[in-house]
């Protein structure tokens, strides 16, 4: 997750959080799967999603690595959660793909700031930070199945 470049509605400037495609695609392909709650293979996945097989197969390994996902080859081979859609919160969605989520960057391009002398805006940083982890921490997949059930149909 990385903060965007400046995005322009309504007359005003606003900074934008945003996930990487194989963030979103992540997201989508973990709804998708507690939607189903069944083993799927990799090319339903990305018939029924519109996820490019290409990335799907990237997005499974790295949340197959995650342990929220899991992946098997072969006849009857295919992927489903690992967890319950309840037990799977958004962060750990997040992190498994995007990696850790922290502003990295310092306002003061660290001149004056530094673990022991934090700068004046290093606090106000961290506290958001922390808002946004909690928010993410404290939301499960569960919460968005039925919310994206018109986002992501599955057949069958």
């Amino acid at each position: 997750m990385y903060f965007g470049h400046a995005l322009f509605l309504e007359g005003q400037r606003r900074m934008r959080l945003e996930l990487s495609s194989e963030g979103r695609y992540a997201l989508r392909a973990l709804i998708y799967l507690a939607r189903v709650n069944r083993r799927v293979t990799a090319d339903t996945i990305s018939a029924d999603t519109g996820i490019p097989r290409r990335l799907l197969a990237r997005v499974l390994a790295k949340l197959s690595r995650a342990r929220l996902v899991r992946s098997s080859e072969g006849r009857g081979g295919g992927s489903e959660l690992a967890r319950s859609p309840e037990q799977i919160t958004l962060r750990e969605a997040v992190e498994a793909i995007e990696g850790p989520f922290e502003v990295t960057r310092c306002i003061m391009e660290e001149r004056a700031c530094g673990t022991g002398a934090p700068c004046a805006m290093h606090e106000a940083w961290e506290e958001g930070q922390e808002a946004i982890l909690d928010y993410l921490q404290g939301q499960t997949l569960s919460e968005f199945v039925s919310q994206t059930a018109a986002a992501v149909r599955p057949e069958g």
